[in-house]
């Protein structure tokens, strides 16, 4: 499949297009009325405020001040979308952490590095954050200061969770987003599953992997809860707050980590020598099967890998709101075996799946634009035919509607804002995007 054309496109100037709509809708507002009355026989209108509708405010719904045009002061679409859309009114701190805990199984500690983004109140003396991507290349930073003051409150919480091979830094242009608009976002490096591990040849068993990924998660939670020796990061969580989001294998430990089950009998079944040891560990098969982390409240995997490996009647039993995203020319972790079945399995009806017509497994992270040709190859062989090039909608366009999306949901879930429903109804956001509802 190609690209039957390109376009030039940001979510950006959707928005202002869609307000400039509105704009239009406003000025025809259905007949001018010169006279203080109408045939309902309401009084106030004159000749320069007058809408046909029987009250002063001129809006052309009968709403006195705050009507929209729809019969109803409810919000408008269009500005949900560009508040969304736009920087929010916090600076983005940066800093760098790490914590250590005891993995489920495990007899020695894990040590997590971790990097986290925050609602800032910068000096203006702070350096911009260094975004190093494995000490291999510096990603773009413009803005992000480093080390900045935590800005005075309590924020909700987002833990990103990278892909195999991935780091934690990846998280970047997502992380502003959330950040900026009163967010903190932890992302991990799943030590023994990043890009270092893999140049290096230090990767952990599969198995240790699938446990230790989502316990990576809650770690994160439980030290935010008061621990990273009084980082005021710490104190500023709120933890009955809580959105996760992940790519590939981050996506499998969204899902493991928002409530999905593994197959552990299947598990036990296909496994050999020391790993059937492992598996049948009480710590170990008390996490493949406990039912995640209860404290998450709205999850997003991208590109989920590892359907086969979860209980299918899990998905449905999932209580938390999945926004699931996955591309259809994904070769990585291909739809027909990741991210449809898993849709046909979730049944919350305020699950949304955001999927691309010409997206690839990497459509999600930035790596096509910020690695040379020569580091993409070495780091990920295959992304020319699985993301980076010119049969797919580019990320430099999906990147900012993807989180905007994301910001927009994890509103609407987990702070209750309703009203940001109201964006995932309409056209969407990007002329190559589908959205799919129950």
């Amino acid at each position: 499949m190609t690209r039957a054309r390109s376009f030039a496109w940001s979510s950006s100037s959707r928005s202002l297009a869609l307000l400039a709509v509105a704009s239009l809708g406003c000025a025809d507002d259905g007949g001018a009325d010169a006279s203080t009355s109408d045939a309902t026989g309401e009084t106030g209108e004159t000749g320069e405020t007058g809408d046909g509708d029987g009250d002063p405010s001129g809006d052309g719904d009968g709403d006195p001040a705050t009507g929209d045009g729809d019969g109803d002061p409810g919000p408008d679409r269009a500005a949900l979308i560009a508040e969304l859309e736009a920087p929010g009114p916090y600076a983005v701190g940066f800093k760098q952490l790490e914590l250590s805990y005891t993995p489920p199984g495990a007899d020695e500690p894990r040590i997590i590095p971790l990097v986290a983004w925050y609602p800032a109140e910068p000096s203006g003396d702070e350096p911009l954050a260094s975004y190093s991507l494995a000490g291999l290349v510096q990603l773009p930073n413009s803005s992000t200061a480093a080390d900045a003051p935590i800005a005075a409150g309590s924020f909700p919480v987002v833990v990103y969770s990278h892909g195999s091979g991935g780091d934690g830094i990846l998280a970047y242009p997502f992380a502003e987003r959330f950040a900026s608009h009163g967010w903190i976002l932890v992302s991990p490096d799943h030590v023994g599953n990043t890009v270092s591990d893999l140049l290096g040849g230090n990767t952990d068993p599969y198995v240790e992997l699938i446990v230790n990924r989502p316990a990576d998660v809650s770690a994160i939670l439980d030290e935010l809860d008061g621990g990273f020796d009084g980082d005021p990061l710490a104190g500023a969580a709120e933890l009955d707050q809580v959105f996760v989001f992940g790519h590939s294998f981050g996506g499998y430990t969204t899902f493991a980590a928002g409530g999905v089950t593994l197959d552990y009998d299947a598990l036990l079944a296909a496994c050999a020598g020391p790993e059937c040891l492992y598996l049948e560990d009480p710590e170990v098969m008390a996490a493949l099967t406990g039912g995640g982390d209860p404290r998450i409240d709205a999850i997003s995997p991208q590109a989920p890998a590892l359907y086969s490996q979860f209980e299918t009647e899990a998905y449905a039993a999932l209580d938390v709101p999945t926004l699931l995203q996955s591309g259809k020319l994904d070769i990585t972790t291909t739809d027909a075996s990741e991210a449809s079945p898993a849709w046909a399995a979730l049944d919350n009806p305020d699950d949304v799946w955001l999927d691309l017509p010409f997206g690839g497994h990497y459509s999600f992270i930035t790596i096509c634009d910020d690695l040379t040709p020569e580091l993409l190859a070495l780091v990920q062989p295959d992304n020319l035919d699985d993301g980076c090039g010119p049969d797919f909608t580019p990320t430099t366009e999906l990147i900012p509607v993807l989180a905007t999306y994301m910001l927009g949901f994890a509103r609407q879930h987990v702070l209750g804002e309703d009203e940001f429903a109201l964006i995932f109804d309409g056209e969407p956001l990007h002329p190559e995007l589908d959205l799919v509802r129950h």
